[in-house]
């Protein structure tokens, strides 16, 4: 996603390692994000610190009451029922304004981003890669409809939800059913049967959500 506020490479660098600890579990909500321990862990002076902090509460990743440490953003369950609705009308009316047939070059960068997340996953790659693959999978099959700023709009509710995608992202079955139903994605743009895709965007980020529901409704999975 681009962000109007221009940042430093090393505040930069602080935002997007505690992102990645958010996505992968490292960090859970309510954890506090210490000034000190991340000083010493980013070896950065207290003034990028805090400015990486204001950015992850600007992002809505955290959170900041006045006179305390931030703490990683956690959500009630309207909220999280709030997130997805937002991220179904806009994905939905994204396929839905979606010209068809699709670009020929346009619809080989999205196969060759889906066989790179695939082949990554396969091996046990890095995370990380893997969860910017699937990304950026994502962000080329929504720039399809050709509405930038409906894309910015997905890729913020996308970014928003990432505390809430933690749980269960590097779950080994989960990203199996998620291989599948990229590919499941690019039949239905090649086939242009938009109701599918419609459905499809939709479902695709069910799992992640129904085991946040399950675990804050403490029920064991």
């Amino acid at each position: 996603m681009t962000y109007t506020v221009r940042l430093s490479q090393s505040v930069r660098d602080i935002v997007e390692h505690v992102e990645s600890d958010i996505i992968f579990g490292r960090l859970r909500p309510n954890q506090e994000l210490i000034e000190d321990a991340l000083m010493a862990r980013f070896d950065a002076k207290r003034h990028v610190v805090r400015s990486a902090i204001q950015e992850l509460v600007a992002r809505q990743i955290a959170d900041k009451s006045r006179s305390k440490s931030a703490r990683v953003k956690d959500f009630t369950l309207l909220e999280v029922q709030e997130i997805y609705h937002m991220r179904a009308l806009l994905q939905r009316n994204a396929v839905h304004i979606m010209p068809f047939p699709a670009a020929i070059e346009d619809m080989n960068a999205i196969k060759e981003t889906h066989v790179k997340h695939a082949a990554a996953a396969s091996v046990g790659a890095d995370k990380i890669l893997i969860h910017k693959l699937n990304d950026e999978f994502h962000e080329r099959l929504f720039a399809l409809c050709r509405n930038t700023q409906l894309c910015k709009a997905i890729a913020f509710y996308t970014e928003l939800s990432n505390p809430i995608r933690s749980y269960g992202i590097v779950d080994q079955g989960w990203l199996q059913q998620s291989i599948k139903e990229h590919a499941d994605m690019i039949k239905a743009i090649e086939k242009q049967d938009r109701a599918t895709l419609e459905q499809l965007v939709v479902d695709h980020m069910q799992p992640t959500r129904q085991r946040w529901e399950a675990l804050h409704a403490g029920i064991p999975l």
